[in-house]
């Protein structure tokens, strides 16, 4: 199988005359690796972003906590910031979806596209 494709790529490679054609050919791909670095780029963002956040929330959290008295008051505290915590989680969770979903939609977008490319050059 492997030789197969080797031999269809070195076909299509050969089919390509001049630089402008491979160029044209290698548009989608390239346009699909900076999509995805893109895509990578804003999700490692924003993960840093809610672990930092997480921490610093964690920090200012354990400081309260060793400053309370009141067993009643440490455990409404808690509570607040779990909720905050969740809540927190489940919108960066959302926002990852989001990017996500945009990427997925802007992928199929350009793979019908470069089809349509493909079927017209072909004609």
């Amino acid at each position: 199988m492997f030789t197969q494709l080797t031999e269809q790529f070195t076909t299509a490679m050969k089919s390509l005359n001049n630089a402008d054609q491979f160029s044209t050919a290698m548009k989608p791909f390239n346009s699909l690796v900076e999509l995805n670095t893109k895509t990578v780029e804003q999700l490692i963002n924003q993960q840093a972003a809610l672990i930092t956040s997480i921490m610093n929330d964690s920090v200012a959290q354990t400081k309260a906590l060793s400053e309370q008295t009141d067993l009643a008051t440490a455990i409404e505290s808690q509570k607040v910031f779990t909720e905050a915590l969740q809540a927190k989680v489940s919108a960066s969770a959302k926002e990852a979806y989001e990017v996500v979903n945009k990427t997925s939609e802007e992928v199929s977008t350009l793979v019908k596209n470069s089809m349509a490319e493909a079927n017209t050059l072909a004609k």
